[in-house]
């Protein structure tokens, strides 16, 4: 009997080891098989989040920033240019090669992506006749208004668009013929923004790229001066539509107080003409001058319906307005912790945004997108659709930085913490790959997390925020006329 039994124990114990060696051989000799199936299950999962809203935007009004992007690779450049690398310093203008050296030397150490502009035209001149010398150069459409606008063309060709900014004859060149562009909005040279990208590992000085990302610069007149605002107001009377997408008020950093005080009323005055049941969305970029942050979130914000923007932003405008964790900003190195962004956003939201208490308001959205995640913050009488506009923004994100139209799990990778809390004293939370996207209500708003997956080897990062608010927003639904 004693034999007999030994055959079995010695079958268990077999395939215990088995089972022991395979597992180990998953999890320890080969981790990125099973790390694929984690990314592998995210995209799946995606595609039963994205739907299309039950009421479409069917006519969509972009303006006002465009202009023509020269991208090149960073470091090379300043090999043409004859710069090495010195110190750091946030220069929130750029006037001379070392100011320029500095400033991006700042952001470099930091992986964080940054846009700054030149005062002084004939410096600019000489970098961009540099670049143009490199042999890995590239010519895009450029500019926040003209990169959502043609993201919005690519991914719904039916939707009637109407683009308005400073276009020259090479960025003409480059649109889709069934974009609508007004006659006022040509003109005879392009304004060149030159896109300076990077990759993880690179290394200038004493530091280190940790993510793939870029910094931007230029010598813009037309938009920096906002020259075509009134055309795009006038504009929308004809053109009649419903959703309005503006954007470029950050350019207007490198002109004086008085100046970008009076362009900004103008704005103010044009968005008050509105009918207030079309929704506006604002989308905003890279500054540095605490004085402008101040007068686009008191002047302009309540008069916009939906807000989008990145961590320097959205930290930025925290710093200099006081709010939640308003030192991170300083100290900033990498992705921001996720229950700090979200409680930037409420506080954007209950200090800015509608309320019964504030009913003048028009603000109901706000639309944070990061390298590794996004977080979506909305009223929810006024906003539908949510879960499905944060997976189709994350889902853009990988394939627009991978440059592909279907991701695979071995192109990216998920790179949020393994533990993670939603907002200050929230439960402490691990994320399910299979149900990637988080939804919670919180103090009367509702919010919408998801991962993205980072592209390992990524071909262009330039107007990935752009691409991922335009799709947000087209996979989004306003029910102003629900507020009450």
């Amino acid at each position: 009997m004693e034999a007999k039994n030994m055959i079995p124990k010695t079958l268990l114990v077999g395939l215990a080891v088995i089972a022991i060696a395979y597992l180990y051989g998953i999890l320890v000799e080969d981790p990125k098989s099973y790390l694929d199936e984690i990314e592998k299950s995210i995209i799946d999962a995606w595609s039963e989040y994205i739907t299309l809203p039950k009421k479409r935007f069917q006519r969509v009004a972009v303006g006002i920033n465009c202009n023509l992007d020269l991208i090149v690779p960073a470091l090379p450049l300043f090999e043409a240019l004859h710069v090495k690398p010195g110190g750091k310093e946030n220069h929130p203008r750029l006037d001379s090669l070392q100011s320029f050296q500095e400033t991006f030397h700042h952001f470099f150490s930091k992986g964080s992506a940054a846009e700054r502009a030149f005062t002084n035209g004939s410096i600019f001149k000489e970098i961009v006749e540099a670049a143009e010398s490199l042999k890995e150069k590239q010519y895009y459409i450029g500019g926040n208004a003209a990169l959502m606008a043609s993201k919005i063309k690519f991914l719904f060709p039916d939707v009637e668009l109407q683009l308005v900014g400073p276009i020259g004859p090479k960025l003409s060149e480059l649109f889709s013929q069934n974009i609508q562009v007004p006659e006022e909005s040509h003109i005879e040279e392009d304004e060149v923004h030159l896109i300076m990208e990077y990759r993880v590992g690179e290394t200038w000085g004493d530091s280190t790229a940790t993510v793939a990302t870029r910094f931007i610069t230029s010598f813009d007149e037309s938009n920096s001066k906002m020259s075509h605002l009134e055309t795009f107001f006038s504009s929308l009377l004809g053109f009649e539509p419903d959703l309005i997408i503006i954007s470029g008020l950050h350019l207007m950093e490198g002109e004086g107080k008085e100046f970008y005080t009076g362009r900004m009323k103008v704005f103010r005055d044009g968005l008050n003409k509105l009918d207030p049941t079309i929704p506006v969305h604002l989308e905003l970029a890279s500054m540095a001058n605490g004085d402008l942050v101040q007068e686009v979130f008191r002047e302009i914000i309540p008069e916009i319906s939906s807000l989008g923007l990145n961590e320097q932003e959205l930290s930025f405008s925290s710093h200099v307005l006081k709010g939640p964790h308003s030192d991170d900003f300083v100290h900033l190195t990498g992705q921001p912790e996720i229950h700090k962004i979200s409680d930037m956003i409420l506080w954007i939201l209950k200090t800015f945004g509608y309320s019964k208490e504030r009913p003048e308001s028009k603000l109901t959205r706000v639309h944070f997108h990061s390298l590794t995640y996004h977080i979506l913050g909305t009223i929810p009488d006024a906003w539908s659709n949510n879960e499905a506009a944060v997976a189709a923004g994350t889902h853009t994100a990988g394939r627009q930085a991978c440059d592909v139209k279907h991701l695979t799990p071995e192109q990216v990778e998920l790179r949020i913490p393994a533990t993670f809390t939603l907002y200050s004293g929230g439960p402490e939370k691990q994320l399910d790959h299979k149900h990637p996207v988080i939804f919670w209500d919180y103090e009367g708003y509702h919010f919408v997390f998801s991962p993205v997956l980072v592209c390992r080897d990524p071909q262009k990062t330039v107007g990935l925020g752009d691409a991922i608010s335009a799709t947000g927003l087209m996979y989004s639904q306003y029910n102003r006329g629900n507020l009450r």
